[in-house]
């Protein structure tokens, strides 16, 4: 009888840019364990281990710099990697209890969030960049949340306004019951800027 694990045909090899299978699997160091490698987008040889080669790695850096220097304007550009902001993003972030409440409230979705997930200004920097550091102006969202509400800003002057008066109205319903936002913001020591 035979097993049920047993193949009876033998898996392909993939031959990686014109190296024998052998090379494949090759030793690490002194150990003499042997070492799984994959083919990198590139086409590149690299340990399985890593995500992608340093080349990729470079690229793949290099895309969000370009995008500041391209696209962004650069006073956003600079305020983005400015030290205030990178010491923001993690109190919005546990403020909102790592959740998409937008998504929550107007999707019927629960959309856990995580550190590279992007915070929203209600309120954009191109419309009034004094409120850049607001806590009261900021909104984590999942990518795919804001993607839509971006997309909607963008379709007109007042289709933004009744996106933003939503949010708005997410926000306070969300924070309702545990004694309202600037309450719960008070406790994490957020506090609006001076104007």
């Amino acid at each position: 009888m035979r097993s049920l694990f047993s193949c009876p045909v033998r898996p392909p090899v993939i031959e990686a840019a014109g190296q024998e299978p052998a090379a494949l699997f090759q030793t690490a160091g002194e150990r003499s364990e042997r070492v799984l490698y994959k083919i990198c987008r590139c086409g590149a040889l690299i340990p399985q281990t890593m995500k992608c080669c340093e080349k990729c790695a470079q690229q793949e850096q290099s895309r969000h710099v370009i995008y500041n220097h391209t696209r962004r304007d650069q006073r956003a550009a600079e305020f983005y990697v400015s030290k205030e902001w990178r010491d923001l993003r993690p109190l919005i972030f546990n403020a909102f209890d790592y959740i998409d409440i937008y998504a929550m409230y107007v999707f019927d979705e629960l959309v856990t969030l995580t550190d590279s997930d992007p915070i929203h200004h209600i309120i954009e920097l191109e419309e009034d960049y004094s409120r850049r550091l607001d806590p009261f102006n900021l909104i984590p969202l999942g990518h795919d949340t804001h993607t839509t509400i971006t997309a909607l800003y963008k379709r007109d002057k007042a289709t933004m306004r009744a996106i933003q008066a939503r949010i708005k109205q997410v926000i306070l319903c969300h924070f309702k019951e545990a004694g309202g936002i600037e309450k719960v913001f008070g406790r994490l020591g957020l506090v609006a800027p001076p104007p």
